[in-house]
């Protein structure tokens, strides 16, 4: 099943998206995210803005393990869900699942006015008018798995729609990374 998803935060944003999206491919699998925009808080009272992107993910699961997996990312990156005004409070991570079908074409899917655009930018309708923000990723180890510090390469993310995938289902190999702006925006670490 495909699924669209969104991640915001507006507590450490560049920290936490960075590396819920290193997990999200190192444990979900390939990601076709969108552009990540910087948003005003909707819907609560704060002056923290948000970082915000779309993804789209295919898994296994259904979409309440699916969204179980979500809320214990959020928990691990510090966010609070036994409060009961979680929903309107600041957060480190919030992963939602807003649509799920068999095609992973979600262009016509229903979305808060907040991330249409990056929906429609995401499936070639559209531009983006909120301020896009650049964010760097560490992609998975050749075994799939995230180290501290072992990450194979560091990618850029979040001026425009891209595909980030693995190339083996086995992990063996490194991750393939789909280039749509060119070679110049992949740095690899000096080991």
């Amino acid at each position: 099943m495909f699924y669209l998803c969104s991640i915001g935060s507006n507590i450490d944003p560049h920290i936490h998206v960075s590396r819920v999206l290193a997990e999200l491919l190192a444990n979900v699998g390939p990601l076709r995210l969108s552009s990540v925009i910087r948003t005003k808080p909707v819907g609560m009272h704060s002056s923290h803005d948000f970082l915000n992107c779309l993804l789209v993910v295919e898994s296994p699961l259904d979409a309440a393990r699916l969204k179980q997996h979500f809320v214990t990312l959020e928990v691990a990156h510090g966010r609070d869900r036994s409060d009961p005004l979680c929903k309107v409070h600041d957060r480190p991570l919030d992963i939602d699942i807003l649509a799920s079908n068999r095609s992973g074409d979600f262009a016509s899917a229903e979305v808060d006015s907040y991330l249409a655009e990056l929906l429609a930018e995401l499936y070639g309708h559209g531009e983006v008018h909120d301020p896009k923000v650049a964010l760097q990723v560490t992609l998975p180890a050749p075994s799939g798995k995230l180290k501290p510090g072992k990450g194979l390469l560091t990618r850029q993310v979040g001026l425009e729609p891209l595909v980030l995938g693995k190339s083996s289902e086995s992990g063996q190999r490194a991750p393939a990374i789909y280039l749509d702006a060119g070679p110049r925006h992949i740095t690899v670490p000096h080991q």
